[in-house]
């Protein structure tokens, strides 16, 4: 198959995984929250989520360095997009919790099989991830569109059949051919090599994922409806894009990684002064511009450090997924004392730049 035509099928999966991702994604918290969800219940739906992406991208990521990409695209394709249609019919916060963890499960048996693929063929990682934004800029857009004619839950069904999309195009990829002979079971010295990235990023995620699981509701706080508590995430989702594809893959992947974590300090901190949705257009920017950085740095990172390519990216998939699991419990149990965003923005700031500390301590001693 011609090179060029493997890249555009890339990079079409990989708008369409985040399209899917988002909408999946953007109302759960407003979903959970209407059938009587706590604010520490509508947290445990986000950590469970990304508990079991967590587990999912660690084994997947392995297996894809084992036995090669294309049999965990097609199938991660498949499982996704019955497990995120599962979810429309959930009856009460216990059974949403339940499949949310089945699609996160389900979540996390291709990304790293994706990347892998992509720098096999020598793609850019930062053009790849621009795709992934692009994706997640659709999703959030649609996602405000659907809630508007067919209701939140809706959002369910169009993922499940945004992930079919993906299935039918992923069927017509080849596999590389792409092996490493033997990975640990437990990769340490993957981890080892990398470590500070990790764990800033564990770090970083958690004090995210304390402010995104609970979006719907301050973004409603500050004034806006359902369509705007999604075009919010779009505004960033669509910077990135620009940011990713012109820009990021130009610099020094450890530089791109350190001022990815600083601004997204820098941008939790800025959520606390914010009084209404215009004002949040900007700050939405900066987060996009932190998260080209980051993501994109460590993609470059990892991929050029590592032969383990797929376990590398699996594991930053794991890192992502820990901080998504311990983000929201930490923010849930903030929000149970405290039970203001605004002072929620702040210990998450905190806690990103100490992510950003940790890396940094980490590059000095390599």
């Amino acid at each position: 198959m011609h090179g060029s035509t493997v890249e555009k099928k890339i990079y079409a999966i990989q708008v369409a995984t985040y399209t899917a991702l988002m909408l999946s994604i953007t109302y759960t918290p407003s979903l959970a929250a209407s059938v009587g969800a706590s604010a520490m219940e509508i947290a445990l739906v986000f950590s469970f989520y990304n508990l079991a992406y967590f587990l999912s991208s660690m084994i997947f990521g392995r297996l894809a360095d084992l036995h090669g990409r294309k049999i965990f695209i097609i199938s991660g394709f498949l499982v996704a997009s019955i497990a995120f249609l599962f979810q429309y019919f959930y009856w009460n916060y216990y059974s949403l919790l339940l499949l949310r963890v089945l699609a996160g499960f389900a979540a996390g048996i291709f990304p790293a099989a994706i990347i892998s693929l992509a720098h096999d063929e020598n793609m850019r990682m930062g053009k790849l991830s621009a795709f992934g934004a692009a994706g997640w800029a659709m999703g959030s857009y649609i996602a405000g569109i659907v809630s508007l004619f067919f209701g939140l839950k809706a959002t369910y069904i169009f993922s499940s059949l945004i992930f079919l999309i993906a299935f039918a195009i992923s069927s017509g990829i080849k596999d590389t051919g792409v092996r490493v002979e033997k990975v640990p079971k437990i990769p340490l010295g993957v981890i080892k090599r990398n470590w500070n990235l990790y764990l800033g990023y564990i770090f970083r995620h958690s004090a995210a994922t304390m402010i995104w699981a609970y979006w719907p509701l301050f973004v409603k706080s500050i004034g806006g409806n359902s369509f705007w508590q999604a075009a919010t995430m779009g505004i960033n989702s669509t910077a990135q894009f620009f940011i990713m594809f012109y820009y990021a893959d130009t610099k020094r992947s450890s530089s791109l990684i350190l001022w990815g974590l600083v601004l997204s300090a820098l941008t939790f901190l800025s959520y606390s002064i914010i009084t209404n949705v215009w004002e949040m257009i900007p700050v939405q920017v900066m987060l996009a511009t932190s998260w080209a950085f980051l993501y994109v740095g460590s993609l470059n990172y990892l991929t050029t450090k590592n032969r383990e390519k797929a376990t590398a990216t699996g594991l930053l998939n794991s890192s992502i997924g820990i901080g998504a699991f311990l983000g929201p419990i930490l923010g849930g149990v903030f929000m149970s004392i405290v039970n203001q965003y605004r002072y929620l923005m702040i210990f998450s700031f905190v806690i990103a730049f100490l992510g950003a500390i940790i890396f940094k301590i980490g590059e000095k001693r390599d």
